[in-house]
């Protein structure tokens, strides 16, 4: 799936489908050069998702290339673009389906998960990044503290659970290895938490992917995200998107603070 492609001149419109969306690739001859046209197609709401899946596999009405649904990048004779994995641009706020109480002076280890963006690229620069769920925005925090950012779901799960498997298989999901730590003197409830894709890697294992370790340390302040140290690659691990901002900059703590009722600290 992440990988490169010829560009489809001499076949109509290319369908990747990567989960319940669907990235369409074609492209427009001119005399002076081609445009590479892009856009995703998403479940309508209320609809079953397996229903975009069969579409997949047969004719999907899509709007000409004039339309303003497409985005449309001059690639001249360029022979090939490739689909990358890809943090969103903003922060991703990932909602526990089931929260759970982290006592004083605890730490949890765990893995939570976050959804990809798909990128569109031409020798090696980015074109277009689509979600791989219709996103919306919402605010995080309180409101003279809070960042707009964008909203997920995920399960907190060991590796150990029957449900890990199916989960890091996925093409469009990407694996966090956390580490949770109650640094307060109160019972802390966890029921979110932000991941700043800025700073981290994807790395590909195989068909899975996963990010460096995060650390999230509840205080009496807030919670603060930060990298939990380097760590080795995992064995035969590729990377698949570097983070944004490197050095010493990854590991600068990104805080914010949290409504006193959702930590309820």
């Amino acid at each position: 799936m992440w990988e490169p492609y010829d560009v489809p001149r001499s076949e109509g419109t290319r369908i990747h489908r990567i989960g319940d969306a669907l990235v369409c690739i074609a492209v427009e001859m001119t005399g002076a050069g081609d445009l590479l046209a892009a856009m995703p197609v998403y479940p309508e709401a209320g609809t079953q998702k397996k229903s975009l899946r069969k579409k997949a596999d047969h004719a999907i009405a899509l709007p000409p290339l004039e339309d303003g649904a497409w985005s449309r990048f001059f690639i001249g004779k360029a022979e090939s673009y490739e689909l990358s994995p890809g943090y969103p641009p903003l922060p991703a706020c990932v909602s526990l389906k089931e929260t759970f109480s982290l006592p004083p002076g605890a730490t949890l280890d765990g893995w939570i998960f976050s959804r990809v963006e798909a990128r569109v690229l031409v020798a090696g620069n980015e074109l277009a990044s689509f979600p791989l769920v219709k996103p919306y925005k919402t605010l995080y925090g309180t409101p003279d503290a809070g960042v707009v950012c964008r909203h997920d779901e995920a399960q907190f799960l060991a590796s150990n659970e029957p449900m890990f498997d199916s989960l890091v298989t996925d093409p469009g999901l990407v694996a966090h290895p956390v580490r949770l730590k109650n640094a307060s003197s109160e019972p802390v409830r966890v029921t979110e938490l932000c991941i700043y894709g800025e700073q981290l890697s994807i790395f590909g294992v195989g068909t899975n992917m996963q990010s460096e370790r995060l650390l999230f340390i509840f205080s009496s302040s807030g919670v603060r995200m930060s990298l939990d140290g380097q760590g080795p690659l995992p064995s035969g691990a590729t990377v698949l998107a570097k983070p944004k901002v490197s050095g010493e900059e990854r590991f600068i703590v990104r805080s914010f603070e949290l409504f006193k009722a959702i930590t309820r600290l």
